[in-house]
């Protein structure tokens, strides 16, 4: 005789698994033959070791090849797109550094340094301890013979009198092949006091 149960569909509750009171109820057929039903019900779901059921937990979890797929079938997840993943791309910082008075107008003022491979200069700043007085300073930086600013020389760094920082750099040259030589000029220091101790950090990431 079969009972009957609301599970896997539904769940059940205190009628379809009928709820008894010791010395009220009646004992009947039911009694026992719906809670069977509900537990073969629960047996078919999770699935006996290394069934082929495509319905069973056990199926979904435990088959390595033909079961466990974020293919939005009922059950599962949906599909991962890997366009949709967002991978932080690695970076790259290095500074220059010049230490004391800048010298007037020159070439190489900062030690040069190259990439290990070809990078993307993402951003760049500038900052003077101490600021120039009498008239602006101004620097360059180049990658091997060309200003990364060339077609916008106003863009290079360049301080104020009284000024201590600079990220305003806007360069037209932000590709730099790997092993180039980057270098930095001073192209005009302050008439009065040229400023001191000038740091150049660039970002890269590839």
């Amino acid at each position: 005789m079969s009972g009957a149960a609301n599970f896997p569909t539904g769940l059940d509750d205190d009628s379809s698994l009928l709820d008894v009171t010791d010395s009220v109820s009646s004992l009947v057929a039911s009694h026992h033959n719906n809670l069977k039903e509900a537990i073969k019900a629960v047996e078919r779901k999770v699935g006996v070791d290394q069934t082929s059921a495509p319905t069973s937990l056990d199926y979904r979890l435990g088959s390595p090849t033909n079961s466990h797929s974020h293919n939005g079938a009922s059950g599962q997840g949906q599909l991962i797109s890997a366009s949709a993943l967002t991978i932080p791309l690695p970076r790259y910082l290095h500074s220059m550094n010049w230490q004391g008075s800048l010298p007037a107008a020159v070439a190489n003022a900062l030690i040069p340094f190259s990439l290990p491979r070809t990078m993307q200069l993402e951003g760049l700043t500038a900052n003077l301890r101490r600021g120039p007085s009498g008239a602006t300073t101004m620097v360059d930086i180049n990658v091997g013979p060309t200003s990364i600013f060339a077609a916008s020389q106003g863009f290079r760094p360049a301080f104020a009198p009284g000024a201590t920082v600079y990220a305003n750099a806007s360069p037209n040259y932000v590709t730099f092949p790997s092993g180039v030589v980057i270098t930095t000029d001073v192209d005009f220091v302050g008439s009065s006091d040229p400023g001191q101790d000038l740091t150049i950090t660039f970002v890269f990431r590839e």
